[in-house]
């Protein structure tokens, strides 16, 4: 496939879940609305440290399941054998609900310790067992997800994507109307279950289920094995946010809230519009990763692609959370805006970060992997604890943005060292010109207060312009 041929692909799949992320991402805006007038930070807050503890327990017990069925489903789909597809599919099906049984009944186990580690008491055990059908159907979602991204049934991942935030917003907003607080865990457990149904209707219809739990599960072991380092590395990351959460909970709920809702509008709905690369690229990449010279050119390329796609909005996001945050959330969420405008600038590293993360997962590279998100965990809790404790809620912003960077640059290193990844020249150009418009627009928020509204187009003009001009180059085949 030539150069024009492989950005054009990215830039179609890119634009498609863009697009598909921007709608749910204005009908998760109407949802997280709702839910700020209705709960307040301390609401958000119980909500955060639930969707974080569901997410520990999910990782911790799935065994990596929905990223290594991607790779093996998507080597048996390049081969055009119907038999070996049908098989990698049941194979990841009977381990798939194999380990939801696993969270189930973990979660039940935990639901004390968590409660202490969470709230500092056992008085919030019985709402944490009662996540436990919420991480087991997200464990049989993620495997059937993986049965539609590897055999590329894109549009129905988006359909699917769409109907999920629409079930959401029904679901969640007359509860929390109706209990308050008390509301979160059963529209937590009816998401849970319109997602799962949602997903296998449309799996189902392609492939539909075949269970076999004798051979399937012996032949399955050889995944879990990489699994195991999966179960680590989920223990770490998730871990990492749940600790995060836990150590401000006891400053306040409503600090938990706060942070939450940063976090969110940066690393959540910014980071959406990665959403493209997990879909489409990761399988692209497992195809090609025993090809040195293609996985570098497939890298480079997602990351450009990410970078052009991604650098306007942020800046647009960057200059405009005064208004944004009381517009979508209310004025007692203001806080948060000096900690989003220092987290935004961990996007740019994100652009960078995943697309070469990637190159472990692909290659089945799972005691890197695990390495890579212990890295990252621990950077992560220590920035976040000395950001907190000497500048603040603002502090955790700028310790978002240094914890990426450093993480990007171990990562970087490491794949270049361990799989002979290069940078290009070229991608590492147009990266820096965009971070240098991101810092100036930075420094524009930060000093500039009467000519603020008439400074703050420059640089939003200034990352539009390069993102154009290199989509422009990149298509028509320059370098």
């Amino acid at each position: 496939m030539g150069r024009g041929n492989s950005y054009t692909r990215i830039i179609k799949h890119t634009s498609l879940f863009a697009g598909v992320q921007g709608l749910n991402i204005l009908i998760g805006l109407v949802r997280t609305k709702f839910v700020a007038v209705l709960l307040g930070p301390v609401g958000v807050g119980l909500l955060s440290i639930y969707n974080t503890a569901t997410a520990f327990l999910q990782n911790a017990t799935n065994f990596g399941i929905q990223m290594t069925g991607v790779r093996e489903i998507s080597v048996a789909y390049k081969t055009d054998e119907a038999n070996t597809l049908a098989k990698s599919i049941r194979v990841l099906r009977s381990w798939s609900l194999v380990v939801a049984l696993l969270g189930f009944f973990v979660t039940i186990a935990l639901s004390g310790v968590l409660s202490r580690w969470a709230f500092s008491d056992g008085g919030y055990t019985f709402e944490f067992a009662l996540l436990a059908p919420v991480v087991a159907l997200a464990t049989i979602t993620g495997g059937e997800t993986a049965v539609l991204k590897a055999t590329r049934r894109l549009s129905q991942l988006a359909k699917v994507s769409v109907l999920s935030v629409f079930g959401s917003l029904i679901l969640s907003v007359p509860l929390y109307f109706k209990f308050g607080n008390a509301g979160i865990i059963p529209s937590l457990i009816l998401v849970a279950v319109v997602q799962m149904l949602l997903t296998i209707v449309y799996s189902y219809r392609f492939y539909p289920l075949r269970l076999k739990f004798g051979k399937e599960l012996r032949e399955g072991r050889s995944m879990l094995v990489v699994g195991a380092a999966f179960i680590l590395a989920g223990i770490c990351g998730s871990g990492a946010e749940f600790v995060v959460r836990a150590y401000l909970s006891d400053v306040s709920l409503s600090l938990v809230g706060l942070y939450n809702t940063g976090y969110m509008i940066t690393m959540t709905y910014a980071g959406t519009m990665f959403a493209a690369m997990e879909t489409d690229y990761f399988p692209f990449l497992s195809s090609v990763c025993s090809d040195t010279r293609k996985m570098n050119g497939a890298v480079n390329r997602q990351i450009e692609v990410s970078m052009i796609m991604v650098a306007p909005f942020l800046v647009m996001l960057m200059v405009g959370l005064p208004v944004i945050i009381p517009l979508l959330f209310s004025v007692q969420f203001l806080p948060v805006v000096g900690m989003t405008q220092y987290a935004v600038l961990a996007m740019y590293c994100r652009a960078i970060y995943l697309p070469v993360a990637y190159i472990t997962l692909a290659k089945g590279d799972s005691r890197s992997y695990f390495m890579m998100e212990l890295l990252s965990a621990l950077t992560l809790i220590v920035c976040i604890t000395c950001g907190y404790s000497g500048w603040g809620l603002e502090g955790t912003g700028m310790a978002l943005a240094i914890a990426s960077l450093i993480e990007t640059a171990c990562v970087v290193s490491y794949c270049a060292w361990r799989y002979d990844f290069v940078l290009s020249s070229s991608v590492l150009t147009f990266i820096l010109m965009q971070i240098v418009v991101a810092v100036a627009a930075l420094v524009i928020v930060k000093c500039i207060t009467n000519w603020y509204w008439i400074c703050v187009p420059i640089p939003v003009a200034a990352s539009i312009f390069l993102s154009l001009r290199e989509m422009k180059k990149r298509v028509d085949g320059g370098d």
